[in-house]
Parts: C-alpha cells; structure tokens; sequence
C-alpha cells in the first residue's frame, strides 16, 4: 500500500489479498475495500473449479464497502 499528497492513499496488497477495488464516501475518503484472497482462489482451482468461478468465490469486502459513493480501481485512479 501507499500514499501520495495528490492522489492519497492506494490500498494494493493486504493481509485479507490483493486489493481490486477501493469504496470512497461523498468527500473521496477510502471507506472500505474489495479484494480476492489468492490462496483461497487457488486451493478452488485446485479442487476443480473453474478460474473465473474461484476468483468469485475468492472475492470479499472490507469495510463499509457497500455504502460507497463511488468506486474506484487504486492502479488508475
């Protein structure tokens, strides 16, 4: 994870997995986060399930994640 001045702070990798998305309030302040756990998506390849059915099922939240005004991906935004 980082942060700048300009852009504040970018959630990358965390404990919980790889961040994809991060959940901002009305005044832009990171509120929550989506991220997929790659161990757990991983061990569902493992077991026979389809890539893109273990990245769903890898898939979790942080946060207030749901309340946010809007939704933004910390690699472009």
């Amino acid at each position: 994870m980082y942060g700048t001045k300009v852009k504040g702070v970018r959630y990358l990798e965390m404990a919980e997995g790889y961040v994809t998305r991060l959940a901002l309030d009305a005044d832009d302040q990171v509120i929550g986060y989506e991220f997929v756990s790659l161990g757990k998506m991983t061990d569902f390849i493992k077991k026979g399930d389809t890539p893109n059915d273990a990245y769903n099922k890898a898939m979790g939240t942080y946060g207030r994640f749901a309340d946010a005004a809007k939704y933004i991906d910390p690699r472009k935004e």
